[in-house]
């Protein structure tokens, strides 16, 4: 019972499942930050909720698990081995998720709420509505304090002769309004005077300068924010233009930015927490309910992972019990029925052992009936034969006189072989005398076959039934001459071996023929059983009986295509 395409494609379908689980918890993760950070836009949370990720997808989920519902429900109905374990196990597993999934829903949600409703959102609330006020006023004191120096008439006579002295003339300046971080002065074509500040500062006279004092636009470079501000006189004929500025962090704009997204956040926060408690009860609810049913459809493929050992067992002890002996369970090297599905499979094993041992000694039982009953008719007749030749020879030797030789020749060796082919019955054979006799009558059976007696020891002789051990060689000689109807060549031999403390003849038959199907080599010595048009299924297991009653063992190899050989081991005395 081969069961690892089945476990191969469960386990890929719950790993699937277990990506695409923490794929969804990623998905969670990333939509809920972007619902936050969108709640101070003018998108609403009814919009985002509205998306067709979150309808679609519990949708799809709840389509896989009313199918294995389905099947789960087909197979109770067809009592199918197990169905009732695995919906138990479903049930189960089902349970598990739901129960740890309701506490973490309600406590995440009475904690977002408690959160949302909290002390500390109002006040930091408030924190980040007076920084930024602070903010504004920090930046609005910088602005200001610039104008208001910038255009008053003292700078005027402050700025006098600072063509001159521009270092001078500069401390005073900064002596009077220390905030001032640079200066610049340029002549009335342009060119730069003088400079005094941080070196960021430094930036070019307008290409077209403003024809009267006033704030220039901020400008932000890379490490500094410049706040400028032209200031325009006129001294011994010629126009001057002076640029006073203050320095701000690069920074500054960054971080004011940052505080005014998170005042916004805040206060709507603040303003709509009963639309955003809904909204977060609502989104956790879409985005929970899928990661429950996910639980639930990898209850189902565990489900299926547990059972499916045990189903196997059962399928697998009813085909043994209606007889099937040949089942087999596959089962991973680790895994936790592996031991008891080895057991399993060597129970089978060694019934299947049984069974066959048992089935052969009811088959030799069978055969030695036969082979007792086929004796018992033979030899019966036998004594009254051998009397009756002697007495006819006796009395034919008597009164032989006048009768012609060649008739009396012909009488005498008569008798002489009914007495011998009785004797037969109970005599010791030569078995190299034996075989060549045997084969000089099929030396010309069959055009392009010759024979070859490979070995065959001169005084082996072996105690059998001559006739029997006859019928038996010519039976596998007439199936391999058979097997060669092109022609071809039969080897013969015949060598001691010892087995289990005693001595054996071993006669081999081989051939060159078209060798037997593999599928058939089981079932060649069953009786009835033949690869013949016109065969009768008896030779081979007439063979088989004639070695079994001398104590003896049968035994081939074939192979496709190149041939076949026998081995006939009988004892020898």
């Amino acid at each position: 019972m081969r069961t690892s395409g089945r476990e191969s494609s469960t386990s890929m379908m719950l790993l699937i499942m277990i990506l695409f689980y923490v794929v969804l918890l990623a998905v969670i993760i990333i939509f809920f930050q972007q619902i936050l950070l969108n709640i101070s836009s003018n998108q609403s949370i009814a919009t985002i909720i509205g998306g067709g990720v979150i309808v679609v997808l519990p949708l799809f989920l709840l389509a896989i698990i009313v199918y294995n519902l389905v099947k789960l429900l087909r197979e109770r109905a067809r009592r199918r081995s197990g169905a009732r374990f695995k919906t138990r196990l479903f049930l189960f597993f089902s349970l598990v998720a739901f129960l740890s999934a309701v506490p973490q829903a309600s406590l995440s949600v009475i904690l977002l709420n408690s959160i949302i409703n909290s002390q500390f959102i109002s006040q930091l609330n408030d924190v980040l509505q007076n920084s930024w006020h602070i903010t504004l006023d920090y930046y609005q004191s910088k602005v200001n304090n610039l104008i208001s120096f910038a255009s008053h008439p003292f700078l005027a006579s402050v700025s006098r002769g600072m063509h001159l002295k521009p270092s001078q003339v500069w401390q005073n300046i900064r002596s009077l309004n220390p905030e001032l971080q640079f200066c610049q002065l340029f002549n009335g074509e342009g060119e730069e005077i003088f400079f005094s500040g941080d070196p960021e500062a430094h930036t070019p006279l307008p290409a077209e300068p403003a024809s009267r004092a006033g704030l220039l636009p901020k400008l932000e470079k890379e490490k500094i924010t410049l706040l400028r501000y032209l200031y325009i006189y006129e001294e011994g004929g010629q126009k001057y233009y002076l640029i006073l500025g203050i320095t701000l962090p690069s920074s500054f704009e960054e971080q004011a930015e940052l505080l005014s997204d998170s005042r916004e956040l805040f206060y709507q926060l603040f303003q709509f927490k009963d639309l955003v408690q809904v909204g977060i009860m609502v989104f956790y609810f879409y985005f929970s309910f899928p990661v429950l049913l996910i639980s639930i459809i990898i209850s189902f493929f565990l489900s299926e992972e547990i059972i499916r050992p045990i189903i196997s067992l059962e399928e697998a002890t009813r085909r043994v019990a209606e007889g099937d002996l040949s089942i087999r369970i596959l089962c991973r090297p680790q895994d936790e029925f592996s031991s008891l599905i080895n057991s399993f499979n060597t129970m089978v094993e060694e019934l299947e052992l049984a069974r066959q041992k048992f089935q052969k000694t009811e088959k030799i039982s069978a055969w030695q009936e036969i082979a007792q009953r086929l004796a018992h008719e033979i030899k019966n007749p036998l004594t009254p034969i051998r009397l009756s030749a002697e007495r006819i020879l006796k009395k034919f030797i008597s009164a032989s006189t006048g009768i012609d030789d060649a008739f009396q020749k012909l009488i005498k060796d008569s008798l002489q072989t009914i007495l011998k082919e009785v004797e037969n019955l109970d005599q010791m054979v030569d078995l190299k005398e034996f075989i060549t006799e045997l084969l000089t009558s099929y030396a010309n059976h069959q055009e392009g076959v010759t024979f070859k007696i490979e070995e065959l020891p001169p005084n082996l002789t072996i105690k059998a039934d001559p006739q029997q051990l006859k019928q038996a060689l010519t039976n596998l000689i007439v199936n391999s001459l058979q097997a060669m109807p092109k022609g071809g060549t039969i080897f013969l031999r015949a060598d001691l071996v010892k087995k289990e403390k005693r001595n054996y003849c071993r006669i081999q038959i081989r051939d060159t023929g078209e060798g037997i199907e593999e599928a058939d080599q089981p079932f060649i010595f069953t009786p009835y059983f033949t690869t013949k048009k016109d065969g009768t299924g008896l030779g081979l297991s007439i063979v088989e009986r004639i070695i079994f009653d001398h104590k003896g063992n049968i035994w081939f190899e074939s192979q496709k295509g190149i041939g076949t050989i026998f081995y006939l081991d009988l004892p020898v005395e």
